[in-house]
């Protein structure tokens, strides 16, 4: 009995070792995002985690967030300082609507939120996209355009999921000491089960030669965008036609 207990393969360790890898990657993602400049890298670091923990694949999360962060470090930096601007003028906006909501025209409103949604839905998207397709930078803001565009189901799951720490704490307090625990990676964790199901639909496929692979992988999920995206276009005007 007691030997069962002790083992690691007991459901109840592994349970305990998921906990411990979550505090262990919220740790980390905090630490790295300290200096700002290196926020973009900590989320491609943390998505790289968490899908692989998702998939059930064995990951040493301290070991795999820093092989990612160093590898994508770079490509990462240039696509977080690309964003910067974008939702500083964004979020200065939002303030400014909120001190005097007569401040905008009608139209000025609309436009606005129609740019903030899709500023958001990209930050969200190109990280873990960057993640887990190499590609070209401006490939990998393509990429996560469209593929926010063609699932807005899981887009508006990933926003809730990602802003659930924010409102909780805003709403008491008390629940700062689990955004310091898990407030990054449990979200990034639930929101990797809608990851997982996307990547499965844009990797390529197992019976490709490398070539081909290669290929694809470079511009998969544009291709894979477009096709749906001309598969929807197509069964609209059918039922037009009808």
């Amino acid at each position: 009995m007691l030997d069962r207990m002790f083992n690691y393969e007991n459901p109840v360790w592994q349970f305990m070792g998921r906990i411990a890898d979550i505090m262990i990657l919220n740790a980390m993602a905090l630490i790295f995002s300290i200096p700002i400049i290196t926020i973009g890298a900590s989320w491609t670091a943390l998505y790289y985690c968490t899908v692989k923990i998702v998939r059930g694949e064995d990951t040493y999360v301290w070991k795999e967030f820093w092989v990612s962060f160093k590898s994508n470090f770079k490509q990462a930096t240039i696509i977080w300082l690309i964003l910067i601007p974008f939702l500083l003028i964004l979020s200065i906006d939002v303030l400014m609507w909120i001190n005097d909501p007569t401040l905008l025209p009608k139209v000025l409103k609309i436009t606005t939120v129609i740019v903030i949604c899709i500023v958001l839905a990209v930050t969200i998207y190109v990280f873990p996209i960057l993640s887990h397709f190499e590609n070209t930078t401006r490939n990998t803001l393509k990429n996560a355009f469209l593929v926010a565009m063609i699932n807005i189901p899981y887009t508006i799951y990933f926003i809730i999921i990602l802003l659930l720490p924010i409102v909780i704490v805003y709403i008491d307090l008390r629940f700062m000491m689990f955004d310091m625990l898990a407030g990054i990676s449990a979200p990034a964790l639930l929101a990797s089960f809608g990851w997982n199901k996307i990547f499965k639909k844009l990797e390529p496929k197992a019976e490709e030669t490398q070539e081909e692979a290669d290929d694809s992988n470079e511009e998969s999920i544009v291709k894979e965008a477009e096709r749906e995206m001309m598969l929807t276009g197509a069964a609209q005007s059918e039922d037009t036609d009808n």
